[in-house]
């Protein structure tokens, strides 16, 4: 009923040809089960045991076609009936594959944080397949194989009532939950394994994707064979699992194969015994063959679900998670921000360990301020607080005097333009990376804005310019043209709040200088907070806050804290 409840909505807009494949399926059953018997047993026993009426040729040619025109309607209903499962099954999991991605856009930083990229592309990828493949497997052989054994047994039926041999069909009836009882056995191991096999995948997947990350690392510290067998030991981990279950799938068919054989053993022994005539035994022997085949089947589908049980397990890990960090039932309207920010009595912690510790401050419309400080010491968290990429605890953020929580996440973040200090460019065109800034930019626009970052003339030097490909992580570009690359689009963005976080620290000397210029004019009219080491930068800035142990321990202008702060003195003259 979970498992319905959670996937029946991805399959409502394909209803019609969900409900043609179970009528598919019904047809199929039906003439397996009950169909090929009926033919076995009447037709052809009138034909041969009849001696006294001759039949034409056409009449015995058009009684042959019989049993053959079964199986073809079979084979039909049996070709739709995967057919259109098919085709339910991979809508259901590009569904499923986009509410998962649509999922993974709400979730707050601090859960990819938390959580290894490697595992959610095997959840998202790998596991989603596999419950594809199950479910299809299993509603395929559930809308077919119950009506073969409902068509077998009523046909038993008739036939037990037919030779008065009920004693035959109790028997057999009696038989049924002994065929089912390894399969409810196995099916409890296959749930266990199934879990063992999808997370072992999933370490094998997230050591892969780390591996191609960090390609430069593990040959500059030489660790290819230290990476090759720890992917190995993940191999062989996964493997053995993966043996495992398939050791308890494989069981289920002989066993109720043997189970089958043993039914129709005793069959016979009793037709013979209760002196049944052949043909009767046939077909009763084919009910039978039929009934034990389909449960066997749909057994079997049973434990195909029973094997995506890890793979669901994982999927609903996510769809269950719920956003901590959302819009507002009904969020200010924003017409213009001027960009004023308060901090009042803000604390954070991540975990246990407190970052910011009852913090307040006032950054004015309009003003550059830099954050100065050691490693660890909240620069980083005080400015993803404003974007509310985290929440605090406690305290309140405001922007223009409006809390940041009865904002739109949209419309806040729309009015920030964020510079982090290892950008990621997408695999395109450097023109539409910079367009990110401003999707109706057009290409002038992104000129100069690429200008105003100092990006143009390297930009202008590869063969295609601007409509260059940059590559998967932008291999193509050194660390400071990235850089550049992503100031640039943040220009275009023309945000009223500007954010850059060490987003000078891949740049030489050189070219910092001419960012540093170019600033002085793009920042004007901006709020602007920056975290920086370099005192070049720093120095620039009307507004420095100084942070020590989460807390704002000083705040002035470079002159006045060299003279007034310890601390800010000290980072100082260590740079120089």
């Amino acid at each position: 009923m979970k498992l319905i409840r959670t996937y029946a909505p991805y399959l409502k807009p394909h209803s019609r040809a969900f409900i043609l494949a179970i009528l598919a399926g019904v047809i199929a059953g039906a003439a397996s089960g009950l169909g090929i018997p009926f033919f076995t047993q009447k037709v052809f026993k009138a034909i041969f045991e009849n001696t006294e009426r001759i039949y034409s040729t056409w009449y015995l040619i058009g009684v042959a076609a019989l049993l053959p025109a079964s199986f073809v309607v079979r084979g039909i209903a049996d070709y739709f009936n995967q057919y259109l499962m098919s085709y339910c099954g991979i809508n259901v999991l590009r569904s499923l594959r986009q509410t998962l991605f649509d999922k993974l856009q709400t979730l707050p930083i601090a859960y990819f944080e938390k959580n290894h990229s490697g595992d959610m592309l095997s959840r998202i990828l790998t596991d989603t397949t596999q419950i594809q493949t199950s479910t299809m497997i299993f509603a395929a052989e559930a809308c077919r194989q119950p009506f073969t054994v409902i068509g077998g047994i009523g046909y038993l039926v008739y036939m037990s009532y037919q030779q008065k041999e009920s004693l035959f069909l109790l028997m057999f009836m009696g038989l049924v939950p002994v065929m089912l009882i390894p399969v409810k056995l196995i099916g409890r191991h296959l749930k266990h394994r199934s879990r063992q096999v999808q997370a072992t995948l999933g370490e094998v997947t997230e050591h892969l994707s780390e591996n191609l990350h960090a390609n430069v690392e593990v040959r500059s510290f030489n660790l290819q064979r230290k990476q090759s067998l720890k992917f190995g030991n993940l191999l062989y981990k996964h493997f053995n699992f993966f043996m495992k279950q398939v050791k308890y799938e494989k069981l289920t068919q002989p066993l109720m194969e043997n189970i089958a054989v043993i039914v129709l053993a005793i069959s016979f022994v009793y037709a013979y015994k209760q002196h049944i005539d052949f043909n009767t035994f046939i077909a009763m022997g084919m009910a039978l063959y039929f009934t034990a085949d389909a449960l066997k089947r749909f057994m079997k589908a049973v434990n195909e679900l029973q094997k995506a049980q890890g793979a669901f397990e994982r999927v609903d890990d996510i769809l269950a998670i719920q956003p901590e960090i959302t819009s507002p039932e009904t969020p200010v309207k924003v017409k213009k921000i001027d960009g004023n920010i308060r901090f009042e009595e803000v604390t954070f912690a991540y975990g246990d360990s407190p970052v910011l510790k009852s913090l307040s401050t006032e950054i004015q419309a309009g003003t550059a301020c830099a954050l100065v400080g050691p490693s660890g010491a909240g620069k980083s968290t005080f400015i993803k607080l404003v974007p509310r990429f985290y929440d605090s605890q406690s305290g309140c953020i405001r922007i223009d005097g409006t809390s940041i929580k009865d904002f739109s996440l949209e419309d806040l973040r729309e009015n920030i333009a964020i510079v982090p200090q290892a950008p990621i460019l997408f695999n395109d065109t450097i023109a539409n990376n910079i367009r990110l800034g401003d999707p109706n930019a057009n290409m002038d626009q992104i000129v100069r804005a690429a200008k105003a970052a100092q990006a143009y003339d390297f930009i202008e030097g590869f063969e295609e310019g601007f409509e260059t490909v940059v590559g998967e992580n932008a291999t193509r570009l050194s660390g400071g043209q990235r850089q550049r690359i992503a100031l640039a689009r943040a220009f275009l963005k023309a945000a009223p709040i500007l954010i850059l976080d060490e987003a000078t620290s891949a740049l030489d000397s050189e070219s910092e200088a001419k960012i540093q210029l170019a600033l002085d004019t793009l920042i004007e009219g901006k709020t602007v907070l920056i975290v920086a080491h370099r005192f070049s930068t720093i120095k620039k800035c009307k507004t420095i806050l100084v942070f020590d142990g989460g807390e704002i321990i000083a705040r002035g202008t470079h002159d006045e804290l060299i003279s007034s702060c310890p601390l800010y003195k000290q980072l100082y003259e260590r740079q120089i």
